[in-house]
């Protein structure tokens, strides 16, 4: 049944039902009819609490990179060496991921292929995931953990496609490697570990 009346639940359901369509394809591949069948809200009610799909759209991956943000900033503020660190900003993506699987794919889809009317939300906002493990990459290096001679954005590279590999393909993953249920996340952090260990101080 289509929900007529304006409500906090009609934008919540909006916000939900988007969220998982925009994950699964692109903004211009996901219809507002789409939105509306899926939340159960008149799709004239997408328009009054946001002004249209793209003002949707933008509010669906401001939700999402703050909760990588908001992430980042717990971790900042824990005790730990800058790998430390690391390993559980993978664990915390990693929960994050359980309970919403496809999320990542909408950070991911507007840093390879940004829409060019949120340029500037990318800059500054998704950005600033990506310049987080180059902070602890430089810290790193700072501390000793990790060679001198190799270039801190190479590194985070090289490690934001261990890990975006994985989640975004995270069911074939399952899969193919045959993993116990929970046990593929041991598999990504041995990958990581390994990676790493490459780049330690003997």
């Amino acid at each position: 049944m289509i929900d007529e009346s304006p409500n906090i639940n009609s934008a919540d359901k909006i916000l939900e039902a988007a969220t998982k369509l925009f994950a699964m394809d692109s903004f211009a591949a996901v219809s507002i009819k789409q939105i509306s069948v899926a939340s159960g809200v008149n799709s004239a009610l997408i328009s009054y609490y946001f002004g249209g799909k793209k003002n949707l759209y933008q509010e669906v991956l401001y939700i999402e990179a703050e909760k990588f943000l908001k992430l980042q900033d717990k971790i900042r503020q824990q005790p730990g060496s800058p790998l430390t660190k690391l390993r559980t900003y993978v664990d915390g993506i990693a929960e994050m991921q359980q309970q919403n699987p496809y999320n990542i794919h909408l950070i991911y889809r507007e840093l390879l292929t940004p829409q060019p009317m949120f340029e500037n939300y990318v800059r500054s906002k998704l950005y600033r995931i990506h310049q987080f493990m180059t902070e602890l990459v430089e810290e790193a290096i700072a501390c000793g953990e990790i060679v001198a001679d190799i270039k801190a954005t190479h590194v985070a590279f090289t490690l934001e496609g261990i890990i975006m590999f994985f989640f975004l393909m995270h069911s074939h993953i399952c899969e193919l490697g045959n993993f116990k249920n929970g046990a593929e996340l041991d598999y990504l952090l041995q990958a990581l570990n390994t990676y790493l260990a490459s780049l330690s101080k003997k």
